[in-house]
């Protein structure tokens, strides 16, 4: 038997925050649970709730895979299952505390290294860090704070994440949760823990945090394309992208009405050679799907189920159903969608 390689590696987006508390963990499981209702196949690896049941109502319904049970020195832990993740093979898993060492006798000895095999795999991984464990922050970091933390996460692991956002909180709310004992997570006593949550060691910590943001980069463009006019010079558009260095792939998207033609994929498909014949005579990696809905929320569904980077659309039509879905339609998607859209006039 021959074994199936991945066609891409997975993409690491990196939830960082200055401090315990910042909200990381609440953030990506919010966000996980928009992606899950666009369409996208979603597993929890691996989240550490340290009894917040805020958080374990955020992913009541997502598919948990079961941590994989580690013994040591007469105790059993809960560690990542690597193996059920790629046996089960999601689009997206949650990997909580990517700094986090292992217990002894699992597959690797750090968190980061199970993330890093999951990505060769082709298995997009979100995860959460503090800046405190960021290998070249970390010494900076214990300084401000008199705290020395051993597990540190290669500065070559932010490097390779597509996306590092930024989880800001303000120290006056930080200091907040920890007095009203929301938060338990650094290893030492409370007298300790006391000495990390000032103000002045919070504004220290995020000066530290706010440089390591990393955008996710273009690398899906959606363009929705009825044939006319107005579709035509957003396909144009997208190509004077591609002529001035931006790679990537290009989704046509062709939206028919409800009960408009019993023959929609034909339809739609004839609609979209086109803009078909357009981006092959540039070398334009492109796909066509087809979709009966209406059409703003049709766009903003298919720009979360294939997790696209931009929405190119044009803003006036000819007549008739062009002008409806290139008028008011792109300004409504404009106004809604979660990914930014450019207008082409």
């Amino acid at each position: 038997m021959h074994e199936v390689l991945p066609t891409r590696s997975g993409r690491l987006k990196i939830f960082l925050g200055a401090a315990p508390g910042t909200g990381k963990t609440y953030a990506m499981l919010r966000a996980a649970q928009a992606r899950r209702r666009d369409g996208v196949d979603v597993v929890v690896g691996l989240i550490e709730t340290h009894g917040r049941r805020d958080l374990e109502e955020l992913f009541q319904g997502t598919e948990q895979i079961e941590r994989k049970q580690v013994e040591y020195q007469g105790h059993r832990f809960g560690e990542v299952d690597v193996e059920a993740i790629l046996h089960r093979r999601p689009e997206l898993v949650l990997v909580d505390e990517l700094a986090h060492s292992n217990v002894p006798g699992s597959k690797h000895p750090k968190r980061y290294l199970d993330v890093e095999e999951l990505l060769v795999a082709g298995i997009d991984v979100w995860t959460t860090l503090n800046v405190q464990h960021v290998e070249s922050v970390s010494e900076r970091a214990a300084k401000i704070t008199w705290v020395e933390l051993q597990e540190t996460v290669p500065d070559r692991v932010l490097e390779l994440a597509e996306e590092v956002e930024v989880i800001d909180s303000s120290p006056t709310e930080i200091i907040r949760r920890f007095e009203a004992a929301e938060l338990d997570s650094l290893p030492h006593s409370r007298l300790a823990r006391r000495s990390f949550f000032t103000a002045h060691n919070l504004a220290a910590l995020r000066e530290l945090t706010l440089p390591l943001a990393k955008k996710r980069p273009v690398r899906k463009i959606l363009v929705p394309f009825d044939g006319s006019p107005a579709a035509v010079r957003a396909v144009q558009h997208v190509i004077g992208l591609a002529r001035a260095g931006h790679s990537g792939e290009v989704l046509l998207l062709n939206v028919q009405l409800p009960d408009v033609d019993a023959n929609a994929e034909t339809a739609g498909q004839a609609i979209l050679n086109d803009a078909t014949r357009l981006l092959a005579g540039q070398r334009i990696c492109h796909h066509c799907r087809v979709t009966t809905a209406k059409p703003a929320e049709a766009i903003i569904v298919a720009a979360g189920r294939f997790q696209i980077d931009l929405i190119v659309m044009g803003t006036t039509g000819t007549s008739g159903l062009a002008k409806m879905f290139f008028g008011s339609v792109a300004r409504h998607v404009a106004e809604l969608s979660p990914v930014p859209v450019t207008l082409v006039r």
